[in-house]
């Protein structure tokens, strides 16, 4: 659906921020650094990514960078302000993972990967509703936003809906699980040591043996605006090629 919200506060996060915040200023808009009604978010999914974790209940408008991309009119910089400010974004919103580590809590708007600590040594893992042990370099658990990335390297596939678990070159060829919004998967490490990683948040936890998290999807979803300026395949990247060729 289109964005009917009046925006007028705007607060600019990423790469080339002076840049984007002349042109929010120019196009109208009042920059500012908290209480904002959208994040506009200068830079690639990384970026976004990052905002989504500072920002959880605040709109994100995702704005690749010019200078590192062949960017389509309507996907400029200044063509994304205007459409902003004339209520003419479509807004999706998009689900999340919440991943749990004994008390704490963490959300996930792309994905949450287990993987082995040392490639020296595979990680071995229990999970519910999967017979017998998992031994390989980790886990994968995808949205379907995030199922564009990693996930999708490793089996060739996207999730549609729900959430996805892939399996990290597996001893044993395994096909991914698709989940829907009700479940939950528990893990158990029966042989690390191994990292649990949230989208693009280096700080990485590490999981040893006998150490345990469960995956479900979160009831907390992320509003976006314009996200088609991440998946247009007129935009291309620096070298000619495109963002997605998936």
């Amino acid at each position: 659906m289109s964005a009917a919200r009046a925006v007028e506060r705007l607060l600019v996060v990423g790469d080339e921020r002076a840049l984007a915040a002349a042109a929010a200023e120019e196009a109208g808009f009042t920059l500012v650094r908290r209480d904002p009604q959208v994040v506009l978010c200068h830079g690639g999914d990384g970026t976004l990514l990052r905002a989504d974790r500072e920002w959880r209940d605040v709109p994100k408008l995702p704005v690749r960078l010019a200078s590192r991309a062949r960017l389509c009119p309507e996907h400029q910089l200044p063509a994304r302000l205007a459409a902003l400010a004339a209520g003419q974004l479509r807004e999706e919103e998009l689900s999340r993972l919440a991943l749990r580590v004994g008390s704490r809590r963490w959300l996930a708007l792309n994905d949450v990967v287990l993987r082995n600590d040392s490639p020296a040594t595979a990680v071995r893992v229990r999970l519910s509703g999967v017979e017998g042990e998992v031994c390989g370099d980790g886990l994968v658990f995808a949205t379907p936003f995030g199922s564009s990335g990693y996930y999708r390297s490793i089996t060739r596939e996207m999730v549609p809906e729900g959430f996805g678990v892939a399996f990290n070159n597996s001893t044993e060829e395994r096909a991914p699980l698709r989940l829907g919004s009700v479940a939950a998967v528990e893990v158990e490490v029966t042989r690390g040591p191994a990292v649990l990683a949230v989208d693009n948040d280096l700080r990485s936890l590490p999981m040893r043996d006998g150490h345990r998290f469960q995956v479900t999807l979160a009831p907390e979803r992320a509003v976006v605006l314009g996200l088609d300026a991440l998946r247009c395949q007129r935009c291309r990247r620096s070298d000619g090629e495109p963002f997605n060729p998936h």
